[in-house]
């Protein structure tokens, strides 16, 4: 019996040319910087004509922005979990290992890190980045509330100060695996979730 292939929906197929051009671009702005890195570098990468990519991206800041948006989304799905579990402190506790591996992870520094540089010199993406971390700290914020809630907890910290803090040890992780990527990963985490269930029950 000949296998039936079946073709995936038009918004299927995009979506998938549309990851396929991120992550193609990602690996360009790791290896030659935002700048360095052409469109037709990225078109090359990604094995489509740079018409193709600018039928999805007029430009490497909307690239960019869609990096951004697609790494919020992840965000927000790991912290779905969060918000689901029963014991959302132990939960957010647990969460650490998974925090410093993807913070640590080179290839994602060396990516988030450019994009941060880019950020500082222009304003399009300054303002991509900004407003995808205002999201991010409202997410924060109401889980940690939410958590409170779970222990009829009264915190003596302001919400958002620990929000800053608890983002400010994953953004640092970033630098820190690029100036040290020898470190010692298992042992930062076990310290790290003692670091996170202080901040927590602060």
């Amino acid at each position: 019996m000949n296998e039936i292939t079946m073709t995936p929906p038009e918004s299927d197929r995009a979506a998938q040319r549309r990851h396929q051009v991120l992550d193609a671009a990602a690996i360009c702005f790791r290896n030659h910087g935002f700048h360095g890195a052409s469109m037709a570098q990225i078109s090359k990468t990604a094995g489509m004509s740079p018409g193709h990519i600018y039928h999805y991206f007029d430009s490497k800041e909307a690239i960019i922005a869609a990096i951004v948006d697609r790494d919020l989304e992840e965000m927000m799905e790991w912290t779905e979990i969060f918000y689901s579990s029963d014991d959302i402190l132990q939960s957010m506790v647990d969460g650490v290992t998974c925090g410093v591996e993807a913070n640590t992870n080179p290839e994602c520094a060396a990516l988030m890190l450019e994009i941060m540089a880019e950020s500082a010199r222009n304003p399009q993406i300054a303002a991509t980045v900004q407003k995808s971390n205002q999201i991010a700290r409202q997410r924060l914020n109401g889980l940690l509330i939410k958590e409170m809630a779970q222990r009829c907890a009264v915190s003596s910290v302001d919400v958002q100060v620990k929000t800053d803090l608890i983002a400010a040890m994953f953004d640092g992780l970033l630098m820190k695996s690029v100036h040290n990527p020898t470190l010692d990963k298992e042992a930062l985490t076990v310290l790290m979730r003692q670091v996170m269930l202080f901040v927590l029950t602060l």
